[in-house]
């Protein structure tokens, strides 16, 4: 154990368990430099860092409640790993799911998010597996086109999902069905985050912020930033936007630029939050936020 063990590696994202207890992804620049392919894992546990590993490239992950509590990461290549009470699951997603497509499929994986306690992983060519059992995926995109090219996936449960992806492509898959919806933009879309009042947001590139739901969007003219948007989060009662530089809350139409008080992070880019803490994870910072006070982490 060591209290500062990232230093001089990069971070690529991270995601809380509970307001003490947190998970990191991150390489060896070096080694990223050379490719090899390796992932850093740093479990925060009340101040603590713990350190592990994985032989692939894992940039992202999520916490989930089935089909057992557990922690997984997922890489572009395919590859993933459970983390549960019971022990360490891995396997390659185009190997370990069904129902096997017509034509095989090879990476890249975008990311991967919890929705209704399960893992829904996401990637070009119009992906979209959920993680059933540890060792098994369940292939879910039966109907979406091969060139819409998913950044990410949202939804409030198994019927109501939401697939954003590149030239502001939106889909909607209500359990059995995807449909596609109509977007005022046909910019690229990294991001989607709904929340409890139904309400979906959906942010990308050049600033782009959109708020509405199935059939009804519209632009958000916050006029605030065009810098490339990477991360959403609620917390608070408020929408929280990120960019690799600066994060932002949603106020109204507005984005005001959030004051860390004394200690700026130099690098933001995705978000987390459970019921009292959200962090705001960058390249080289996570800093985490109770509503009222700014902590550093890394």
């Amino acid at each position: 154990m060591t209290t500062h063990p990232l230093e001089g590696s990069f971070i690529r994202t991270g995601v809380l368990r509970f307001a003490n207890v947190g998970f990191i992804l991150a390489c060896d620049p070096q080694k990223e430099e050379d490719g090899i392919a390796h992932t850093i894992i740093y479990t925060w546990d009340t101040g603590t860092f713990y350190e592990g590993e994985a032989n692939f490239d894992a940039n992202s992950c999520c916490i989930i409640k089935e089909p057992e509590p557990g922690f997984v990461i997922t890489a572009g290549s395919g590859g993933y790993s459970v983390h549960t009470r019971n022990g360490e699951t891995n396997g390659n997603i185009f190997q370990n799911s069904h129902p096997k497509p017509e034509a095989p499929r090879y990476g890249d994986f975008r990311s991967v998010s919890e929705i209704g306690g399960k893992a829904h992983a996401v990637g070009l060519r119009g992906m979209v597996y959920r993680l059933d059992v540890l060792s098994d995926w369940t292939r879910i995109d039966q109907g979406l086109p091969g060139d819409f090219n998913i950044q990410a996936i949202h939804g409030m449960d198994a019927s109501d999902l939401y697939a954003v992806g590149r030239k502001g492509e939106i889909w909607h898959f209500d359990g059995s069905n995807w449909s596609k919806e109509d977007l005022p933009t046909n910019v690229n879309l990294t991001t989607v985050k709904c929340v409890s009042d139904g309400t979906v947001y959906l942010g990308g590139h050049d600033g782009i912020l959109i708020r509405g739901g199935r059939h009804s969007w519209e632009l958000v003219e916050h006029g605030e930033t065009t810098d490339d948007i990477w991360g959403l989060e609620w917390f608070g009662d408020q929408l929280y936007v990120s960019t690799m530089s600066s994060l932002y809350r949603l106020e109204g139409d507005e984005l005001k630029q959030v004051d860390f008080d004394d200690d700026e992070p130099d690098t933001t880019y995705q978000l987390s939050a459970i019921e009292d803490i959200m962090w705001s994870i960058g390249r080289e910072d996570i800093m985490a936020y109770d509503g009222k006070t700014w902590t550093r982490i890394v």
